[in-house]
């Protein structure tokens, strides 16, 4: 893993400061294909880390010390596919940026950087459009795993919002898919396949049938009750909120 100079750790706290270096160049500007991450963070080590893994993960990152920068970035048009967002900082917590970044940016995954915050942060967190949260101190395989694991949803999920309807599974419907895909997002906790079909008014079969569709394609969890009787029930969530 390269080592970075302390000129590029100074400008991780203010990249739209002026570069002493010569032939700068932007990240922003960067074409190479890469996967391209936002890191949210008034803190300069902490971005460095963030850096460093996203380099040894083959990703490309640009980092933000607040979230006035951060919107700045994101209104200019730069195409990120993942931010990470701290909470504590100056001018605008991650909170409000957060929201104010969900007006613009429904889809994009949001992955919080928390030191163990309460329960009720962590829920303000999720109803405000959060995807994931990371733990501080940082570890360089988790938070690998996280953000591999919410590019492959968020991937997964685009292409079934964009495939046309002669384009899906045959006995898959767009407008049942659209329904049952929707009862799910708005409840975070699992529910019985049989829930479901009362939930969406469809036959319990035809629940089945999409909610397989949807574990096909990696977008719902799924977990076997065993109960006490009979055959186990299965259980279903939609994986876009994961605490």
């Amino acid at each position: 893993m390269m080592v970075q100079d302390p000129q590029e750790r100074r400008l991780e706290a203010n990249p739209d400061a002026p570069d002493p270096r010569p032939t700068p160049l932007k990240p922003a500007e960067s074409t190479d294909g890469r996967v391209r991450i936002l890191a949210v963070d008034d803190d300069v080590d902490i971005l460095y880390t963030i850096r460093a893994i996203c380099e040894a993960a083959g990703w490309h990152l640009d980092g933000a010390s607040d979230g006035q920068q951060a919107l700045e970035r994101l209104r200019r048009g730069h195409d990120y596919d993942l931010v990470l967002l701290d909470y504590h900082m100056p001018q605008m917590d991650g909170l409000t940026l957060l929201r104010l970044l969900r007006e613009d940016h429904p889809s994009l995954p949001v992955l919080v950087l928390t030191v163990d915050e309460d329960e009720a942060t962590a829920n303000a967190f999720l109803d405000a459009g959060a995807t994931d949260f990371a733990l501080k101190p940082i570890k360089a395989p988790d938070l690998i795993a996280r953000i591999r694991l919410h590019l492959r949803l968020a991937a997964a999920e685009q292409q079934l919002e964009r495939r046309p309807p002669e384009e899906l599974p045959k006995g898959i419907q767009r407008q049942t898919l659209d329904a049952v895909v929707h009862a799910l997002k708005e409840r975070s906790a699992y529910v019985t396949q049989q829930e479901l079909a009362e939930i969406t008014g469809f036959a319990y079969q035809t629940v089945c049938r999409y909610v397989a569709h949807l574990e096909d394609v990696g977008l719902v969890d799924v977990e076997l009750d065993y109960g006490q009787l009979g055959r186990p029930k299965k259980l279903v969530r939609w994986r876009e909120k994961r605490k």
